[in-house]
């Protein structure tokens, strides 16, 4: 099939703009596999510090983490570490974790990170037994751990022995190639056993050798690393400072911790989520931030482009760290940009999986380099998600499983997922498309809308959000069927430990209110305490004087129905939603998230209620009313 005959039933102008939109440009990269670009880096510059822990007063150069690394590296080759290797890291956010990295790299093994702050037991043995690791790397508090019938390696101790021991550093013969495994991240969604994503070296310098993807990362700037250290822009972090040479700087785990880190460093990457409880004014030192994993509000990207180089970005785990990326400027409609180099967007029928006209919404697929990925002992899943590529020449595809459409001036809008469009009496909804509408209510921040038991719930940010003008703002836009039937509000949103929106902590807290709301309809005590409840009302409260939620539930059924288009907002991707409870040990995040939903209720059955989410993070399914195949989106309008 030549890379024409797909397009044939498309207009000229159509035809001529799928390829022009959707083709990023051609870029070469020269230094292909990661830790190939780190030891340039560590011959020119061997006393610039590489990793910086401040909480913990450590620190190491160059050429220090290049000898360390070694080091290791030889231990694992001794072991029989060569490419198509794997080695599990089981570790907490620290410069051992970084040894370990780069160790495994340098020997030619594939690294699965795996956070050991917030993995629980039973997913830490799924993995290790998915996995099949030749070897287990781990800090010496988790060994215990790992059990019996792994070669464990304790990342301290050997570190110590060579040490002492002035063990050869000279580097390892090198086996490796830009087409070998680099890491392997495990990700499920919002169900299901953990998948491994199994990433190349080529796909990841693809992403972080240059602009937009590097993020403006050169030698001599400081690089933030924020997040969870088993999520892929958590290696997005890591590896791209070390690939060009800047200074990776690990944070602790304390809020005061967090501030005092982000008000050293240059560069930024992190979800809306966590950016959100940040004030750009406060931070005059930061010179680029890059936000992905989760929809970004417009007034954040606004915000936050007045005071620095801002970037929305979009890509699952699957396509190597992102494969589109906005340069946003203040007060222009937010997108999640172009192709990044050396990739491609097509936006195809979800039925027939053919190409669409410009401009109207369709699944997105990606192509190009970053594609070149599969699911960990999953072939039937992985036959799913990748094809061949029909529009170029021996090329592979990938279907995201989000809904996106071109823009006339060749952005994307990024539209949802395909798995987030619900029915609702006999009509079809976009969950996203409900958010975007309650976005522009100004006074909302940040929101969410699921399906719960099936009724629309609205969340949003903060608290003091009016309620009742929310509802009539989003009924502006929306038809009737697509209004929420209740709202929440919040201070801010309970987080997964990968700095997103806890989607199955919003929908447990709704089931909970719902169940406040008809006990308290049908004149049943509402609380077992003397406590005071959070408000109910059959409307909306105009405030909430405290951080307890607002909870309101209206009838859907008054409004007539109006014509909405879509807003521009990009939108989850649920293939890295976490798949591990929540712990409240380690992680900052967690530990931020679980006092803030704590704050939210302010009687003890709510109160009660936000600890069982956090202990249970019971399994939910915003689409349970959605079957068969997805409906081909209405055509949008090309004024």
């Amino acid at each position: 099939m030549s890379p024409s005959a797909p397009l044939s039933h498309l207009s000229p102008v159509d035809k001529a703009l799928f390829y022009h939109f959707g083709i990023g440009s051609k870029r070469p990269v020269a230094t292909s596999v990661i830790h190939h670009a780190f030891q340039q880096h560590a011959e020119i510059q061997p006393d610039a510090v590489a990793v910086e822990h401040v909480s913990r007063s450590e620190s190491i150069t160059y050429s220090k983490l290049e000898l360390l690394s070694n080091r290791l590296a030889r231990r694992l080759r001794a072991k029989g570490i060569v490419p198509g290797a794997r080695v599990c890291i089981l570790a907490a956010r620290s410069i051992p974790f970084v040894v370990g990295i780069l160790a495994v790299l340098k020997s030619g093994g594939q690294y699965v990170p795996l956070d050991a702050g917030t993995i629980t037991d039973e997913t830490l043995q799924f993995v290790l037994q998915d996995a099949s690791p030749a070897l287990v790397l781990v800090m010496e508090e988790y060994a215990h751990r790992i059990g019996d019938g792994h070669d464990v390696v304790c990342l301290e101790a050997v570190i110590q022995e060579d040490e002492l021991a002035e063990a050869d550093g000279g580097r390892v013969v090198d086996l490796s190639s830009s087409s070998d495994g680099a890491y392997c991240i495990y990700t499920s969604g919002t169900t299901g056993q953990p998948k491994g994503v199994s990433v190349r070296h080529e796909g990841v310098t693809n992403v972080i050798s240059g602009s937009p993807g590097n993020v403006g990362m050169c030698p001599g700037l400081r690089v933030a690393q924020l997040l969870n250290i088993a999520f892929d822009m958590g290696a997005w972090e890591v590896l791209g400072s070390l690939y060009n040479g800047c200074t990776l700087c690990l944070r602790g785990n304390t809020s005061k911790e967090w501030y005092a880190l982000l008000k050293t460093v240059d560069i930024v990457i992190s979800t809306p989520s966590i950016l959100t409880r940040h004030n750009p004014e406060d931070y005059p030192n930061i010179k680029h931030v890059i936000v992905g994993g989760e929809p970004c509000p417009q007034a954040l990207a606004d915000r936050w482009a007045q005071y620095t180089n801002f970037n929305n970005c979009c890509g699952p785990t699957e396509i190597s760290i992102c494969n589109t990326v906005q340069r946003h400027t203040p007060g222009y409609p937010l997108s999640i940009g172009r192709p990044i180099p050396n990739t491609n967007v097509y936006i195809l029928s979800p039925e027939t999986e053919s190409a669409l006209p410009i401009g109207e919404a369709g699944c997105m697929w990606v192509g190009g380099i970053g594609t070149n990925t599969h699911y960990l002992n999953l072939p039937e899943r992985t036959a799913e998600r990748w094809r061949d590529d029909p529009f170029v020449v021996g090329g592979k595809m990938f279907n995201t499983g989000d809904l996106g459409r071109w823009r006339k001036d060749g952005q994307l809008d990024h539209m949802g997922r395909v798995d987030d469009q619900v029915k609702v009496k006999g009509f079809r909804v976009e969950l996203d498309g409900v958010s975007a509408a309650m976005r522009t209510y100004t006074p909302v921040r940040t929101s969410v809308t699921l399906l719960v038991d099936s009724e629309l719930w609205g969340f949003v940010t903060p608290s003091t959000v009016d309620l009742s003008n929310l509802r009539s703002a989003v009924a502006e836009i929306q038809p009737s069927y697509a209004v929420p039937n209740h709202y929440l509000a919040f201070d801010d949103f309970p987080m997964t430990k990968n700095g997103k929106v806890d989607k199955r902590a919003l929908a447990t807290l709704a089931q909970e209110q719902k169940g406040v709301l008809k006990r308290s309809r049908e004149g049943q005590p509402v609380l077992s305490s003397p406590s005071p409840s959070p408000s109910l009302s059959s409307s909306p409260r105009e405030s909430s004087p405290s951080p307890a939620p607002s909870l309101t539930s209206e009838s859907d059924s008054l409004s007539t129905p109006s014509l909405s288009d879509f807003l521009a907002t990009p939108g989850s991707d649920d293939s890295q939603f976490t798949w591990e409870q929540m712990s409240t040990t380690d992680e900052a995040e967690q530990k931020d998230s679980s006092t803030a939903v704590s704050a939210l209720c302010s009687s003890p059955s709510a109160t009660a209620s936000v600890s069982k989410v956090q202990a249970e993070r019971k399994l939910m399914d915003v689409s349970e009313d959605f079957q068969g195949d997805v409906l081909k989106k209405l055509r949008i309008a090309w004024a």
